[in-house]
């Protein structure tokens, strides 16, 4: 707080100061003598600010940021590295009208918080929680450590230190255990493997402690409305909302003392976990998913865990569950339900796609709009359907469309027909995933400085713009089919033209004219398999001139122009029809491809001889996978960590996965016992 305020300086002032100071105005009629007392107090205030800092600066809690290195250096802690704080600027001059302020995901453990623990983990140093605990605070991953001599064969001492769980053969009567084998929770006993501990063997050595690391994360989302197979019959439902076959994944649940169970970590969730579990009374169906038919629970003591590869229907009155696939089959005795809700969690590498994680940041500010309509399956909104919003919606009036639940919306024809100079979002509630089914495309006709907004929805369908003319933003989204715009030109050189502006989202093939004022690609995916992800409207035409950054581009891209494209992984071949002006950098080009200049791309920085070996390779290429886009563990690192800060080309540079792997090991040599081996093994 200011001690030395204007009005208290000029009341320490003699009166007679004051009084001449009234008599005497200034050109502007003001009072020179106060004018003058205010820039002193102005400075005063920075003085006083800047001692009460120095006082602040003394504790990690509220020193300023350039403080903490010092701070950090007093304790002999290493800085770690703590993101990129520049990577939201493009989102921030796009988006002036979302809440913000922060547009780039966190990573992991900040500096300030990794300082201020740096005692907390000492004291207790060396046990395998504090172990884990550090993992998990650093990289943000779930992490399980086991010490590998524990589970290796030992001969046994008869007078002492007898390791009766150290057996040299395996109980093959126990299915789960067997299951487990070569597994993170393995309790199976081994024999020596002298290698060095990598990814996939070395583990079982005396020196060896193994952390098991779960870059996936588990994503809880609750009623759903199951997808019905009707193909297979009657009885079939699968828990994704479009029909997928997607594993079942458990929730994540850090704990401070007892370590991680299986049951605690974002994993898909074995059969035989699931089995084990309904046998042995466990809670693992209530906490990680649960099925409703007709608004009633189902009980734990109905559930079963089968194998549902090939659908079969149970004789009695049971739910069997496929955790591998999703898939939901009802007893033979059971009456076919209207409704089937399901709550479950689900996995994928990032917040992408939309989801139900926190999108706060990426909300249009409520100010903004004159109307806010709310749409919800169960009545207590404006409407049920978006269909139902759209008929309430002035279109003359800037208008927000919310959804406010997780449900399944099957839409007719779609129009966004916004008035000119308005616009309209339909934007999912925060931590809300809803579904839009589609029978035909959203149709956005557009007019002059009109724009069109879709928000935290899954879109099974496209959007087809009859007019390049306006905006349109796709902000964490899933729209599967793409997005597609005529190319039709106006004589009014007033209009503008087509903006299409992708964030933080996963979208199908983008057909642009080149006409359009250009695409906005931030920290996306564009599926154009197996066709084009960028091209223009007719077939083998180009599209609108492209900004990249921090995409996977699935597919061949045909542009006007690539203005810029930065730590992106392009699968198919470039093809920009001007060459003169734009740039690529730290990106992944096939070769043959035509592009603009380039810098510090690849394959051309490899050795010729060893280019055809540089090729992205993925976890998985199919949506709906859990890993789908991730790169995989055995790729080329030289695009595993070719982008400007050495992170990952491609989508999810911004998780700064090899930033977090080598805080890991930083801190590892800090706190793990003397003369233990550590190995990174990574699970997902």
């Amino acid at each position: 707080m200011t001690t030395f305020t204007t009005q208290r300086l000029m009341d320490l002032l003699p009166a007679v100061y004051r009084l001449r100071d009234v008599d005497k105005r200034g050109p502007l009629d003001r009072d020179q003598l106060r004018s003058l007392i205010s820039i002193i107090a102005g400075q005063t205030a920075l003085l006083e600010e800047d001692l009460d800092q120095l006082y602040d600066d003394q504790f990690i809690d509220t020193c300023a940021d350039w403080v903490i290195p010092y701070i950090g250096d007093l304790l002999g802690t290493s800085p770690l590295y703590s993101g990129n704080a520049t990577e939201g600027n493009t989102a921030r001059s796009l988006f002036p009208d979302l809440l913000g302020p922060r547009f780039a995901p966190r990573v992991a453990l900040r500096g300030r918080a990794d300082v201020a623990r740096t005692i907390y983990f000492r004291k207790r140093k060396a046990t395998l929680p504090m172990l884990e605990e550090l993992a998990n605070a650093v990289t943000g991953w779930a992490a399980h450590v086991v010490e590998f001599f524990e589970l290796l064969i030992w001969n046994q001492c008869i007078r002492n230190h007898l390791r009766l769980h150290s057996r040299g053969t395996v109980d093959l009567r126990r299915l789960d255990a067997l299951d487990r084998i070569q597994r993170p929770f393995d309790t199976a006993s081994h024999t020596v493997d002298v290698a060095p501990i990598s990814q996939l063997d070395g583990w079982h050595e005396v020196r060896n402690i193994g952390f098991f690391l779960w870059r996936l994360r588990s994503y809880a989302i609750d009623r759903v409305d199951a997808r019905a197979d009707a193909a297979a019959g009657a009885f079939a439902f699968r828990f994704h909302p479009l029909g997928l076959d997607a594993p079942l994944f458990s929730p994540f649940v850090p704990t401070l003392t007892g370590g991680l169970t299986e049951t605690t970590v974002p994993a898909p969730i074995r059969p035989r976990l699931l089995e084990h579990d309904l046998a042995n009374g466990g809670t693992l169906y209530t906490d990680a998913f649960s099925i409703a038919l007709d608004g009633v629970v189902v009980p734990r003591e109905r559930i079963c865990s089968a194998d549902l590869a090939t659908w079969v229907q149970p004789a009695k009155d049971e739910v069997a569950v496929d955790t591998r696939s999703g898939r939901i089959a009802l007893g033979a005795t059971i009456p076919i339900p209207t409704r089937v809700e399901v709550a479950y969690h689900y996995g994928f590498p990032s917040d992408l796609g939309g989801g139900t994680y926190p999108r706060s940041s990426w909300r249009i500010k409520r100010a903004r709009a004159e109307a806010v309509l709310v749409v919800a399956k169960d009545g207590s909104g404006d409407a049920t359907t978006i269909a139902g919003a759209l008929a309430l919606w002035d279109r003359a009036k800037n208008t927000i469309i919310e959804v406010a639940d997780n449900r399944t919306y099957s839409e007719g024809a779609l129009t966004l027909d916004v008035a000119e100079g308005k616009w309209v979002a339909i934007e999912a509630a925060d931590r809300k995933r809803p579904t839009l089914i589609l029978s035909a495309p959203i149709e956005v006709p557009g007019q002059k400085s009109s724009a069109v907004t879709l928000s935290g929805l899954l879109i099974d369908g496209r959007v087809h713009v009859s007019t390049p003319a306006g905006k349109l933003r796709v902000i964490h989204a899933t729209l599967l089919d793409g997005i597609d715009a005529d190319d039709v030109v106006s004589d009014d050189v007033r209009d503008d033209p087509l903006r299409v502006e992708v964030a933080f989202s996963i979208v199908g093939p983008l057909r642009t004219p080149q006409s359009a004022r250009g695409i906005w690609l931030l920290d996306s995916i564009v599926d154009g398999t197996p066709g084009d992800a960028l091209a223009g409207p007719t077939s083998g035409s180009r599209g609108a001139r492209a900004w990249i950054e921090r995409c996977t581009i699935f597919g061949p891209a045909r542009v006007q122009e690539m203005t810029l494209a930065t730590e992106t992984i392009f699968t198919g071949e470039v093809n920009a029809e001007r060459r003169q002006s734009g740039c690529i950098r730290f990106s992944y080009v096939p070769p043959g491809s035509r592009t603009p200049r380039r810098f510090r791309c690849q394959p051309d920085l490899t050795p010729a001889a060893q280019r055809p070996s540089v090729v992205p390779s993925f976890t998985s290429m199919r949506y709906g996978d859990p890993a789908y886009a991730q790169l995989h563990l055995n790729g080329p690192a030289v695009i595993a960590r070719g982008a400007e800060d050495s992170s990952e080309m491609g989508v999810y540079c911004h998780l700064k996965q090899p930033q977090r792997e080598d805080n890991l090991r930083l801190r590892l040599v800090e706190f793990l016992p003397f003369g233990l081996q550590p190995g990174l093994i990574f699970v997902t």
